[in-house]
């Protein structure tokens, strides 16, 4: 269930803190070592060794996995060549939600409905791991080791608008109605309360369960 968490976020927005916030979506196939910039979109490859080719012609390239991300690059004629690293399940395409990271001729994600690839995802195609940068709308937010209120404070967080990663979410102890809790892997491990978070809804688009 979608919880819209505005009231619970009313007074912290009028605390000065914007929830329009900046979010990105980060796609990693390697663990996070550090909280990248506000305005960071990245992609670690491990590999670029899967090539298929387009089976249209103008087969567009995108931001995220998904029909409504922005297009960053148009393919050319069916038959064009593409390098996948990693693929991730977004927005239905034909009935099929597998989309993939391709690093060349441009980087970016294209729909496996797409592609020759014979199945989706394809053999040996990895999973791309998906992560989300979020800020916090608070100061001194406390990171747990467990979704729950009671449990122990393994970090806080700095001034509000402070980077965190997230990987995923579970549900815990609701504050403000909210019972969605993120966990995050940079700058540190944990647990923090969505309604901390500038998501904008709890759980967060694209967010999945852990």
């Amino acid at each position: 269930m979608v919880l819209p968490t505005r009231i619970g976020r009313l007074a912290i927005i009028a605390a000065g803190v914007p929830l329009a916030a900046t979010m990105t979506t980060l796609l990693l196939a390697s663990p996070v070592a550090a909280v990248p910039s506000a305005r960071t979109a990245l992609v670690r490859p491990t590999s670029a060794g899967h090539h298929y080719h387009t089976v249209v012609t103008g087969l567009r390239v995108r931001r995220a996995p998904h029909t409504r991300a922005p297009v960053v690059h148009v393919l050319g004629a069916a038959g064009s060549p593409v390098s996948v690293n990693c693929f991730a399940v977004g927005s239905p395409v034909g009935g099929d939600r597998i989309w993939y990271h391709i690093v060349a001729p441009h980087a970016g994600f294209v729909a496996g409905f797409y592609l020759n690839t014979g199945r989706d995802p394809a053999a040996g195609v990895p999973a791309c791991q998906v992560l989300h940068l979020f800020r916090t709308l608070v100061t001194g937010l406390r990171v747990r080791q467990r979704p729950s209120t009671s449990a122990p404070v393994v970090h806080v967080l700095g001034a509000a608008g402070s980077p965190v990663v997230v990987n995923c979410f579970r549900t815990g102890t609701p504050l403000f109605k909210d019972n969605v809790w993120y966990h995050i892997v940079a700058p540190r491990r944990g647990y923090v309360a969505g309604v901390h978070l500038n998501t904008g809804q709890d759980p967060a688009r694209g967010v999945r369960h852990c």
